[in-house]
């Protein structure tokens, strides 16, 4: 589970603050309580220093200690994990051995087992266990020892030694359901990633893919154009069934795979190349210089033509039709006319660029 250790150390600290001063305050009104109705079993000097006093100070040198290290620095994680969780624990069994008259209070030293979980130190969290459970059976042995009720304590005592290892054990029931369920979402969340990347990409050129096109170039058109001039490219291998016909479907594929070797050539920050389906291929110039496109354009092209196959002596051409958008307009009408331009290259003779007019 990934929590901020960090932050949770500080939430324990502060967790320490809160029961060192509800603890002193609880105590002063008691001592008060106790004073006025003469209720003690012993004088009120020694309550008021066995009850209020000595805690007190326990807990607030505990306190300042591990706020101390908290907020300092050249102490290693592990070493901070183990201060603030002892010292809650700490804090907690003071107040248990300390006011184990009121029976709850022995519970108190499982906020550390409860808080320390996150750390995944199952040291700490043994330790924490120990410490819990010897901080009841002092305050229970107090008790024990002080009142007459023995039974009642005894009792008490063990009950709450029960409950401090079914939080340890529910604490990492707890944690390792909610972080097997977080591993299971992260690696949905992986594997939906995967699957979106290898969407992204035509699984046959590499290029990116018409989904890629859909989900991801249309808006970064629409985001582009706001700013700029942009132009779109179609583009078509020349003649790409008789390459099919005459070699063969996959000498064809070699021929649509040699798109993608020419587009390492060109560079990848001024232009997107996508394969919009079949032999077909889109281009989206990202070079807000707009007179340099059809220049761009044509040195794929020409690249493209000087490409030489293993399966034959033939050399293949593509046409295209570019157009640049000027202003917001929608994606479809600016690939429209590019794909316009795009059957004039092919009418007027193939193995050139016709610009589109918007």
């Amino acid at each position: 589970m990934k929590l901020n250790t960090k932050k949770m150390r500080s939430l324990m600290v502060d967790f320490m603050l809160y029961g060192w001063v509800l603890c002193s305050v609880i105590d002063f009104i008691f001592f008060l309580y106790f004073l006025y109705t003469d209720n003690f079993l012993y004088s009120s000097t020694i309550y008021f220093v066995v009850r209020v006093i000595t805690p007190f100070f326990i807990n607030g040198i505990i306190f300042i200690v591990c706020n101390i290290i908290n907020t300092s620095y050249g102490y290693t994680e592990d070493f901070m994990n183990w201060i603030c969780s002892v010292g809650l624990t700490c804090i907690g069994s003071t107040i248990a051995i300390f006011h184990g008259y009121f029976v709850i209070v022995w519970l108190a030293p499982c906020f550390g087992i409860f808080f320390s979980v996150v750390f995944q130190n199952h040291k700490i969290q043994k330790a924490l266990l120990a410490i819990s459970c010897c901080s009841t059976l002092i305050g229970a042995g107090l008790e024990i020892y002080e009142q007459p009720n023995k039974e009642f304590f005894i009792e008490s005592g063990i009950i709450s030694i029960l409950m401090n290892f079914l939080i340890y054990y529910a604490s990492n029931i707890i944690y390792n359901f909610f972080d097997n369920a977080e591993n299971l979402i992260e690696e949905s969340d992986e594997k939906q990633k995967a699957y979106e990347e290898r969407l992204k990409h035509d699984v046959l050129t590499q290029l990116y893919s018409r989904y890629y096109i859909d989900n991801f170039l249309v808006k970064q058109f629409k985001d582009m154009s706001l700013h700029r001039p942009i132009s779109l490219a179609m583009t078509d291998i020349d003649d790409f069934k008789h390459v099919n016909d005459t070699y063969g479907h996959e000498n064809g594929d070699e021929v649509l795979k040699r798109i993608y070797d020419v587009s390492k050539k060109m560079d990848p920050e001024t232009v997107i190349i996508a394969r919009f389906g079949g032999e077909e291929f889109l281009f989206m110039f990202l070079d807000e210089d707009v007179t340099k496109h059809r220049a761009q354009m044509e040195q794929f092209r020409k690249l493209f033509a000087e490409e030489s196959y293993s399966f034959t002596d033939e050399h293949f051409t593509i046409s295209a039709g570019l157009v640049t958008s000027y202003g917001s307009i929608p994606f479809d009408e600016v690939l429209a006319v590019a794909d316009k331009a795009l059957y004039a290259s092919k009418r007027n003779g193939k193995n050139q660029t016709t610009i589109g007019k918007m």
